[in-house]
């Protein structure tokens, strides 16, 4: 007795059912655990991106920081030679008020 086409194509479709059930029960603990690992790796890509958004606050703010010293530092140059003229001025001033006839 010969199969035909028919029987062969039945017979094939029993086999891969039959092998499709068994390698989803096989692989299921292994779909299981890459979920779990897919879920991890979500929340660290979440993470991650709230950690650059952070960084990235953190760059503004030391550019902020490093103008504001620019003009600290400006600002106290400034002082500093006024202070000095002025005290060149009293040095100049005390020097011409002791040279005067009393």
């Amino acid at each position: 007795m010969a199969l035909t086409n028919e029987d062969l194509k039945a017979i094939a479709n029993l086999l891969d059912s039959k092998l499709d059930s068994k390698l989803d029960q096989k692989l299921q603990p292994i779909h299981n655990r890459l979920d779990k690992m897919e879920g991890r790796l979500d929340n660290m890509e979440g993470r991650l991106d709230k950690l650059e958004s952070e960084v990235s606050s953190l760059k503004a703010g030391q550019v902020s920081i490093r103008k504001e010293l620019k003009e600290v530092h400006h600002t106290v140059s400034d002082t500093y030679d006024l202070a000095l003229d002025a005290w060149g001025k009293s040095t100049e001033n005390r020097t011409w008020l002791e040279a005067l006839p009393r």
